[in-house]
C-alpha cells in the first residue's frame, strides 16, 4: 500500500467524526481549546494554520481518547 493510503487508514477514526460536522465548520476537541489557554500553545496556533486540525487529530487518535480519559 502507498503511504497516503496507510495514513488515511490510520486517521480513519478522526475522519469518521468529521462526517458529523456541518459543512464550513471544523471539529475541535474541547481539550485543544483548553490547551490554547497556555501562551506558548497560543503562539504556535497563531503562526500555524493547521494547528487546530493537527492537535485535534492527535487527541482523537491518542490512547487516552479511546479509553475515555479525554
Amino acid at each position: 500500500m502507498t503511504e497516503e493510503i496507510k495514513d488515511k487508514i490510520k486517521k480513519a477514526h478522526y475522519y469518521k467524526l468529521m462526517s458529523n460536522v456541518p459543512e464550513g465548520f471544523v471539529f475541535v476537541h474541547q481539550s485543544v481549546i483548553e490547551d490554547l489557554k497556555d501562551f506558548d500553545n497560543w503562539k504556535e496556533f497563531k503562526y500555524d494554520q493547521d494547528y487546530i486540525q493537527n492537535k485535534t487529530m492527535e487527541k482523537v487518535l491518542s490512547k487516552d481518547f479511546e479509553d475515555g480519559k479525554i
